[in-house]
Order: structure tokens, then C-alpha cells, then sequence
């Protein structure tokens, strides 16, 4: 999706319609485009305040908190598999890229369409390979979607619903996986990330987290 305005509330529920899911007709997971106006504490700052409607929504829908596990920036060029990052059981990733010089892709495979469809993808077989997924990717091809245009010049925010598979989960989660095309260690990657863990309040125990440092630093670790 292209952002021509940035109306917090009207993109908050686009992003909610879409990765709050609880079956697979949804995507699990946006891409919003900022385009090159914005800057990098614009771009924090926005997840900030996206993050404080889903709190919203999540309190009258689920009766939880939504919670940071962690706020930062690093220089990420490394090509990963796909996983679900380490977090809680229901959580929700939102990742801000920077404009880099560094071309890369970004793919999204539904594995909870995967688990229920395929044959070979039996609870119990999914279950060994949660959270990195160390099969036969060919077996996740038609569940894969490719963020597209992923472009390295603009501001974007990708948000996914990284749940895991307990069965007791409310949202359904999907893996994501990095394609770095050419590294080059001279140049930077910027992403800015965000971990949201969904929870009751009896189990929240959010960690003291800093909104302004996380929008106003410029340290990036590597």
C-alpha cells in the first residue's frame, strides 16, 4: 500500500483488517509505503503511534495488552530462512526500512494454510520445524507471497503477524524470510524493529522501554 497521507488512524485499521487475524482469508501481514518525504524519526515515530491503536484495539477485542519485547535499529545483510521471530505466543512484528543501496526481497509464507492443506504438513511435523522452517521450502511455494514492489530507496514499514502454532492462539501467524540480493558491508541496511507481544494482563511483563529513545537515537547496531 502507498501512503499519500498519513492518517494514523485509517492506516491503523488497514494494518488491523489485515494481520489481527484470527483465519487465513487475511494476508497476516502489510506493507506500507511512505515513499521519500519522510525521514527516519518520522518513520519511528509512526510505529510508535500505530502501535499505541493496536494496543487500543487489541484491549477491546482480546481483552490484552500489547506489549514491547524490544525496540531498535540495526544494519541488517544477511539472507535468512524462514522463521517466526523469538517472542510470545501471540505477537505482532513491525520492521521499518530505511532507503539503502542494498537491494533486497522480502517473502511471507503462510504456514498456517500450509499446516491445514498440505499433506505432508502434519501438526506434528509443523510443530518440529516452528520456529525456522527446515524443510523442503518447494513444499511452502503455494503458500509464499512475494512483498512486491519492495523498493530500496523509500521508507517502509512491513507489520506480520508472528504468532506461533499454539493451538490456543486467538491470531494466526505467518513466516517471514529475507533475500539479501548483493552484500556489501561498506554500505548500510537500516531496520528499524518492533516486537508486540499480545497477552492478559496477568501475564504481561513488559520490559521498561523507552518510546522517545527509540524515536530519537541515532545509534544502529550492527
Amino acid at each position: 500500500m502507498e501512503i499519500k497521507e498519513i492518517n494514523i488512524k485509517n492506516i491503523a485499521q488497514y494494518c488491523i483488517n489485515n494481520v489481527f487475524r484470527t483465519n487465513t482469508n487475511q494476508a497476516g501481514f502489510v506493507h506500507l509505503d511512505f515513499g521519500k518525504q519522510i525521514g527516519s524519526n518520522q518513520l519511528r515515530t509512526i510505529m510508535v503511534d500505530l502501535k499505541a491503536e493496536f494496543s487500543k484495539y487489541t484491549a477491546e477485542q482480546f481483552n490484552k495488552t500489547l506489549s514491547y519485547q524490544w525496540l531498535g535499529r540495526f544494519d541488517q545483510q544477511v539472507t535468512t530462512p524462514y522463521h517466526l521471530d523469538n517472542a510470545g505466543d501471540q505477537s505482532f512484528l513491525m520492521l521499518g526500512y530505511e532507503p539503502s543501496e542494498i537491494e533486497s526481497e522480502l517473502y511471507l509464507a503462510d504456514y498456517h494454510k500450509f499446516s491445514r492443506e498440505s499433506e505432508t504438513a502434519s501438526n506434528q511435523h509443523f510443530d518440529k520445524t516452528n520456529p525456522i522452517f527446515k524443510g523442503d521450502e518447494t513444499l511452502l511455494k503455494p503458500y509464499i507471497t512475494e512483498v512486491s514492489p519492495f523498493k530500496k530507496d523509500t521508507y517502509k514499514i512491513i507489520l506480520l503477524n508472528n504468532s506461533n502454532s499454539n493451538p490456543k492462539n486467538e491470531t494466526l501467524g505467518v513466516f517471514h524470510m529475507a533475500r539479501i540480493i548483493k552484500q556489501d558491508l561498506n554500505k548500510s541496511r537500516v531496520i528499524n524493529s518492533m516486537m508486540l507481544n499480545m497477552m492478559s494482563e496477568s501475564e504481561n511483563n513488559e520490559k521498561e522501554i523507552s518510546e522517545h529513545e527509540f524515536k530519537n537515537t541515532d545509534h544502529i547496531s550492527k
